[in-house]
């Protein structure tokens, strides 16, 4: 009844009728970056609308923090990362990865905000938090310390630009772009200010790297009232009509740039970073580099004879953690069961291997399709001193050495490894292509020279890690189910497969098909069976299989009372059902009865069978 304010139940929960404005825990993340926004999450609500606790994007521990600590209470937790990383033989590159991980979590929080400013209907949002929060599992999703002082990867400036009272905002729907495409973007403003802006001009301009601008242009001059979601103008303009980057011309592509958008006569502006690539790939492989899947004899053979071996793995055990652009959410500790394991990538921007894949140190959106279809290869057992190009920097609970790009020398011969999809679709993934065709130039060329050794043994154990599963080598197959997503390609043949990056799915559109859901295998011959073995899926917990039946039986059929019953938690780590005695039998039938989620899905990355026989 006090008209002065608007009252609400709670923060985040819950969403009653009664509430003047919602605090919701919707409207935030990837779903609305790149040019998008979280209308969809929010159109429901007939009132204003905070966003809950926006972000929670984490970044590698600062260890000059320690010092600070002055009082009583002690940052033992960092103690026990500094020695963990120092174990790993790495603590000479903790700034690096604070500097990199930070300039992802500040492009995430920039891409975040700017969605929510795009918005109707969205009154504001919070953040868990501006500076760390050192409690629940040590949780650094700030862009400021607890003690409230900067980690020096962003400047209060560089926050102002897509944080502020009035920010402008364009609708850059990709970064990566060909030469031959017209770049488009509507461009749109956020304004709280104390009072509507009168008859202001919008400005834009490209400018590259080195400072140059390339194409520049103004929108029509309007009054901007408060609010959000004000059109501004459309920008649009051929890449081809741009004749000089660098002093070369606009063909010269790959180039980043950058499209700067601001209000004239006033401080408001912001910016998005470009990559420009050719709209085709150079040439093929160089005659004298070798590309494979897999270091097999006509690999080691080449590299006996002193050649040079460009690895693209194509089965890469699920021991490598799969990347994913996003860094870390929270902590692995409170969110224990979230795919994201990695803090974004550390580049050598000025090594010869990227000399064609322009790149900062840090992940940028120009490694976003790359890094979603790629592992961190765990190179730990490798020598102390084999540093990767291409580093994805992992979670401080574990410091793993991780490597998305690196090379060796092989006895006499060169060796360079991607664990990214670097050869499916590549006519529609231009930063993959470029990043494959900058990498063989540079394996071309004097420059690829490898100066630490590593043995045909030691990459044997980091390579055969992905043994043929039992059921690939019984030549078993899946002969019925009751549900599939086959439209996503999330059949039920992936479920053994031999594949962790794969799944089998039930099928949810136009409606979810109802829970039981099952799988029936066909083992080729009758086999004892000890128990089965169940991989959950890896990217994300849709789907995982809760409360379980497994039958089996010599007849497709005909089942009889399940031979085990099983509960299995929220986890991406591999489960195993040792059954009370061995069973014979030609047939498997998993039967899954709920979802850890209570969701009325089922998915399965991969299942095998315990067995002793050949």
């Amino acid at each position: 009844r006090d008209p002065r304010r608007l009252v609400t139940s709670g923060s985040a929960y819950p969403q009653l009728p009664e509430n003047q404005y919602h605090v919701f825990a919707g409207g935030r993340g990837p779903h609305g970056w790149l040019g998008k926004d979280y209308l969809k999450d929010e159109q429901a609500f007939k009132v204003p609308v905070v966003v809950h606790e926006m972000g929670q994007w984490c970044v590698y521990p600062n260890f000059d923090e320690v010092r600070k600590y002055t009082g009583p209470l002690k940052p033992k937790n960092f103690d026990i990362f500094r020695d963990s990383l120092t174990e790993h033989g790495m603590f000479d590159q903790w700034r690096d990865f604070l500097r990199a991980s930070g300039k992802l979590q500040a492009l995430c929080y920039k891409e975040e905000i700017e969605a929510a400013l795009r918005t109707p209907g969205i009154g504001g949002f919070e953040l868990l938090d501006l500076h760390d929060f050192p409690g629940q599992g040590t949780a650094l999703v700030g862009v400021l310390d607890p003690f409230w002082d900067s980690k020096g990867y962003i400047t209060p400036a560089q926050y102002r630009r897509f944080c502020n009272a009035t920010v402008p905002l364009a609708r850059v729907l990709k970064r990566v772009w060909t030469a031959d495409e017209t770049f488009s973007a509507e461009v749109e403003v956020a304004h709280f200010g104390p009072a509507p802006l009168e008859n202001v001009v919008a400005a834009w301009k490209l400018v590259s790297a080195d400072g140059q601008t390339l194409a520049k242009g103004e929108l029509a001059a309007r009054t901007i009232p408060l609010g959000q979601s004000t059109p501004l103008g459309r920008i649009s303009f051929p890449f081809a009509s741009i004749r000089v980057i660098s002093g070369s011309p606009a063909q010269s592509a790959p180039h980043a740039c950058k499209l700067v958008v601001g209000l004239k006569g006033t401080p408001f502006e912001n910016d998005w970073n470009l990559w420009v690539y050719p709209s085709e790939s150079e040439a093929a492989a160089p005659a004298d580099v070798l590309v494979t899947p897999a270091l097999d004899q006509a690999a080691l053979a080449r590299l006996d004879a002193g050649g040079r071996v460009l690895l693209l793995p194509s089965r890469i055990s699920r021991v490598h953690p799969r990347l994913g652009f996003e860094p870390i959410f929270w902590n692995r500790y409170m969110f224990h069961t979230q795919a994201r394991q990695t803090l974004g990538l550390l580049c050598d921007p000025k090594h010869p291997a990227l000399a064609k894949f322009p790149t900062a140190s840090f992940q940028d959106w120009q490694w976003d399709d790359i890094v979603s279809s790629a592992h961190g290869m765990v190179l730990d057992s490798l020598p102390k001193d084999l540093r990767p190009i291409v580093q994805p920097i992992d979670d401080w609970n574990t410091n793993r050495k991780l490597g998305l790009v690196w090379e060796c020398r092989v006895g006499s011969g060169k060796l360079l490894v991607c664990s990214a999809d670097l050869d499916k679709d590549l006519a529609r993934r231009p930063a993959a292509r470029q990043l494959r065709e900058s990498l063989l130039s540079y394996m071309a060329g004097k420059s690829f020279n490898p100066q630490v050794a590593v043995s045909k043994e030691a990459l044997a154990q980091l390579l055969d890690l992905t043994q043929p599963s039992k059921l690939a080598t019984l030549g078993a197959r899946v002969i019925d189910t009751d549900s599939e997503d086959s439209a996503n390609g999330n059949v039920a043949a992936n479920a053994i497969d031999g594949n962790a990056d794969t799944i089998w799915h039930t099928s949810y559109t136009p409606a979810p098909d109802p829970m039981p859901h099952h799988l029936t295998i066909d083992l080729g011959r009758a086999v004892t069976l000890k128990g089965i073995t169940y991989l959950p899926r890896q990217d994300g917990a849709n789907g995982r299989i809760a409360e379980c039946e497994i039958y089996c039986g010599t007849e497709p059929n005909s089942w009889s009372a399940p031979t085990a019953k099983v509960k299995w938690p929220n986890t991406d780590q591999l489960q195993t059902v040792d059954f009370k005695q061995p069973v014979k039998a030609r047939y498997l039938k998993v039967v899954a009865r709920s979802e850890v989620n209570r969701n009325p899905y089922a998915s399965i990355a991969e299942l095998d069978v315990l067995t002793d026989e050949k």
